[in-house]
């Protein structure tokens, strides 16, 4: 799942910010484009009049004049990574090559675990942002004119809601204990070889 980035600091931006808009959604709202949206935010372009007012419909929900995100508690629940012979001289290379491994592949299963958890924050982002709409887009605005079309509404945030559904399912915490586990394991076999091998303690990677 990609994670709206690069926010500048126009209108459009703090409303995908706060709702965890791609730019692409925004733009299927204002009916424009992905690259439309990109330029303005770029500051390359204005959005029409008739953009402006649909991203005005959005910017009026932002707090405090809008609903806060709803806490994570609330959200409805998602459907169901020393000189040596010869002979000691190679074992001692073989060993330092297995040091080497393990704190590659231990370094590897915490660059995984970091970045499931930053995808969680970032799955939570989205759905929150997503609820918020939808609860706030439920009333029609006071000011509603002859082309509102609450249908055109429910249609652009179904879709959104229907994206968030279809991802796939997150790694639960018996895996991701085993992702933990293993990474211990090989710190645990990196200790164990420096120690054969001599080399000071303080030579293992912490744990995290």
């Amino acid at each position: 799942m990609r994670t709206p980035t690069s926010f500048s600091e126009t209108t459009a931006a703090y409303v995908r910010r706060h709702f965890a808009l791609t730019q692409t959604e925004l733009g299927r709202w204002l009916g424009l484009s992905q690259t439309q949206v990109e330029a303005v935010e770029a500051g390359r372009r204005n959005f029409s009049l008739q953009a402006e007012a649909r991203l005005r419909r959005l910017s009026d929900l932002l707090p405090p004049r809008g609903p806060e995100l709803p806490a994570p508690e609330a959200l409805p629940p998602l459907p169901p990574r020393v000189a040596r012979t010869a002979k000691e001289a190679r074992e001692a290379e073989l060993l330092r090559r297995r040091v080497r491994r393990c704190e590659h592949l231990a370094r590897q299963l915490a660059f995984q675990l970091e970045t499931l958890a930053l995808q969680d924050e970032a799955l939570l982002r989205r759905r929150q942002g997503v609820a918020a709409l939808r609860l706030a887009l439920a009333t029609p605005p006071l000011d509603a004119g002859p082309t509102y079309d609450l249908a055109e509404e429910e249609t652009w945030l179904a879709r959104i809601e229907a994206d968030v559904a279809a991802l796939p399912p997150r790694p639960g915490p018996l895996a991701r204990a085993h992702l933990a586990l293993r990474r211990q394991l090989l710190l645990d076999e990196v200790a164990a070889l420096l120690r054969l091998l001599g080399s000071p303690p303080d030579a293992v990677a912490p744990t995290v």
